[in-house]
């Protein structure tokens, strides 16, 4: 549906799309429409990231407003305003298991920690 290739897939409530470096813009389509016509055709909310060699622009990507991340020995710990942490974490922790699994899946990052 999104003509890019999809790197890593979780499902639950919502289907999130981890898609290769520069991808992601294909995938969401102009002003939405591709991934809006998705959304319709599998009937659940989709949520697209973008994947990056780099661990630091990884978690990034995943967490684009964190205020600072820091790695080290396969542990991130990231600083959110407290404004952020809702979206962050997602209603009963939903998002932040997601971000968590996909940093697993497709990185050495064991370990993530919110301040």
């Amino acid at each position: 549906i999104t003509k890019t290739e999809v790197r890593d897939c979780i499902t639950n409530d919502s289907i999130y799309f981890l898609v290769n470096p520069g991808k992601i813009a294909i995938a969401i389509g102009k002003k939405g429409e591709t991934i809006r016509q998705a959304e319709h055709i599998l009937k659940k909310q989709i949520k697209i990231f973008e994947w990056a060699e780099d661990e630091k622009d990884f978690v990034k990507n995943m967490i684009p407003q964190a205020q600072k991340i820091t790695i080290e020995n396969g542990n991130v710990q990231i600083i959110l305003n407290n404004k952020d942490r809702g979206a962050v974490f997602g209603k009963g922790g939903s998002n932040i298991k997601i971000i968590r699994e996909f940093l697993e899946r497709n990185s050495s990052i064991k370990e993530l920690k919110v301040l």
